[in-house]
């Protein structure tokens, strides 16, 4: 895939990049792919990290809301007001939920401009936030999801907080401990009660179809520890071995990947390059297979 493929556009209000299927002759579906607040954290730099290049597919890149051409008033300042002021309530769940939300327009304007074959629905991909936002669309939306694939995700906005807590404590050493906590309200409480996606775990398996699962994980991420991921996927496995789909279900972690998936840093890490290299394998093969 060459830049000279991708094309900009802005669908629904949403700002897009499509990478189209190598052969736009033959039927080929849509993968709608999500950055996250970390790197990739725009749909230029998700684009360069996953072109998906052998897919047979229409790739989206979607920018998520609130960041990249869709900066608020007050731009990063903005972000990192909102980041202190209420992590999840201010800047984690409207973006997500907002992403969730915009996809069926996003969807229909792709459907109408591109010959996109639909008869299956389309595949997901996320990464950290835009994970948050991919598992949000398989528990709650009604758009028909084929596959999805999560990069870096958590299970639960507990570990969420606790990630958000180290990075302020990390970028904000002049903040004491009191000052970084996050204080649960009622109304955080109740979102944690429905981002608990351990203790909602059987509701995937209530599509029909079932959604093919894999999730791609760093053991070195330091935003959200690999044994959470793990849980999660523990708490899935069960529900897709009761209905003999085990082989739709994925968890692939890889040795030297920290939270970023960052292509410029690892040009000076050749452990964290083949990690890298192999993420891009493994997905790939995933949407091959799935799609």
């Amino acid at each position: 895939m060459t830049k000279q493929n991708q094309e900009f556009l802005e669908l629904a209000g949403v700002p897009v990049i499509i990478h189209p299927p190598e052969n736009p002759d033959l039927p080929a579906p849509l993968i709608v792919l999500w950055h996250g607040f970390g790197i990739p954290n725009s749909e230029e730099l998700l684009a360069e990290l996953l072109p998906l290049t052998e897919v047979q597919a229409w790739k989206a890149y979607l920018g998520l809301p609130s960041f990249g051409k869709r900066l608020p008033e007050g731009g990063i300042d903005e972000l990192e007001r909102r980041n202190m002021e209420d992590f999840l309530l201010k800047l984690l769940l409207p973006t997500s939920e907002q992403a969730m939300q915009e996809l069926p327009n996003v969807i229909e304007a792709l459907l109408a401009k591109f010959p996109i074959d639909n008869k299956e629905g389309i595949s997901l991909f996320g990464f950290s936030a835009g994970g948050l936002a991919v598992l949000l669309t398989v528990l709650e939306s009604s758009v028909p999801i084929k596959t999805s694939v999560l990069a870096g995700v958590t299970k639960d906005l507990v570990s969420i907080v606790d990630g958000n807590v180290r990075w302020k404590k990390y970028f904000h050493p002049e903040l004491n401990d009191e000052q970084i906590k996050y204080r649960w309200s009622e109304a955080s409480e109740a979102a944690k009660k429905r981002l608990d996606f351990v203790a909602r775990a059987s509701e995937i398996v209530q599509r029909q179809p079932i959604p093919a699962m894999l999730f791609v994980h760093g053991s070195q991420d330091e935003v959200f520890a690999v044994n959470q991921i793990e849980e999660l996927y523990a708490a899935i496995a069960p529900y897709y071995s009761q209905t003999n789909q085990s082989e739709r279900l994925c968890l692939q972690t890889f040795e030297y990947l920290g939270h970023d998936i960052d292509l410029e840093a690892a040009k000076n890490s050749p452990d964290v390059q083949q990690d890298i290299d192999e993420l891009q394998q493994v997905v790939t093969a995933w949407f091959v297979k799935h799609l």
